[in-house]
């Protein structure tokens, strides 16, 4: 079991001295969500730093920062035709909107793709390195995870065990009710009838469709297999955080119908024990992948 809250970082060196530093970020979210952080320039690997973001994640939300510094006095170049583009479309928009129509030198300088630092051919050697920092930092990101992901499972075990706990003593609650609600309805009607015999019979009749309106023998055997099953995904290895959250909304499901059913005071306060402890398994799982 993964957490979806991790943390990883890598760096790398070219022979040049240019530094790469990678740090890799995830936080709860429902689907996956990847928001990269690198220069313009680089954004020819932005498809393969997705591809092994996808490859380890299977929902979170991540934030993959790039960040490349290099040696001062490196050789730089100044990309003509793109200042010169950036100064045609400036004059244009300009007059448009009545604006000062001349870009300073600086202001050429310092939009982006103008100042070139020159690189090695074709930049293989910055994009490999860059490629290589990103799979270290993810591994070191997919361990913290893991390790948050055996904390949490850690927790998970001790709420399953309450709950199993819980869906025993509601199912011992339970027990010998049909005779409890004999034993009322028979007070009730001699109550209001005034030492009129009473119609043993009729009398069944009732008691069986009150306790079959309060038989809850279902709704317990449904719990009992959601948590079985809440024990198989926490043991596998693939992502079982989705299905752990609507099993944890069916074990909320199954334990209001129980309330709606439950009709003496000691079994509804299980019963409520019983919610609190679903409510405290639906918060847990939320961090889980």
């Amino acid at each position: 079991m993964k957490s979806m809250t991790g943390f990883g970082r890598a760096q790398a060196a070219l022979p040049d001295g240019t530094q790469v530093s990678i740090t890799v970020r995830g936080v709860n979210h429902r689907f996956l969500d990847l928001s990269l952080k690198m220069r313009d320039d680089l954004g020819a690997l932005e498809a393969t730093l997705r591809k092994l973001v996808s490859t380890l994640v299977v929902r979170g939300h991540v934030d993959l920062s790039v960040r490349v510094s290099r040696p001062a006095g490196g050789a730089v170049s100044i990309d003509g035709t793109t200042a010169a583009r950036y100064a045609r479309d400036w004059r244009r928009l300009a007059e448009e909107n009545a604006l000062p129509a001349e870009l300073s030198a600086r202001d050429l300088l310092g939009l982006p793709g103008v100042v070139r630092v020159a690189e090695d051919e074709a930049g293989e050697s910055l994009g490999g390195a860059i490629l290589e920092a990103t799979r270290a930092a993810l591994d070191e990101f997919d361990a913290s995870r893991r390790r948050e992901g055996a904390a949490t499972a850690s927790a998970l075990g001790v709420v399953l065990d309450r709950l199993e706990a819980g869906i025993s003593r509601v199912d011992d609650a339970r027990e010998g009710l049909s005779e409890r609600l004999l034993a009322q309805l028979r007070e009730r009607v001699a109550r209001l009838a005034d030492g009129i015999a009473l119609d043993e019979t009729r009398l069944a009749q009732e008691v069986a469709l009150l306790a079959d309106r309060a038989d809850i023998t279902e709704e317990i055997d449904r719990f009992r297999a959601h948590l079985v099953e809440a024990r198989r995904l926490m043991a596998g290895e693939a992502s079982a955080g989705k299905r752990l959250d609507v099993l944890a909304q069916e074990l909320h499901r199954e334990a209001n119908t129980s309330s709606q059913k439950a009709r003496e005071l000691p079994l509804t306060r299980v019963l409520l024990d019983l919610k609190s402890d679903v409510e405290a398994l639906k918060e847990q799982i939320q961090n889980v992948e």
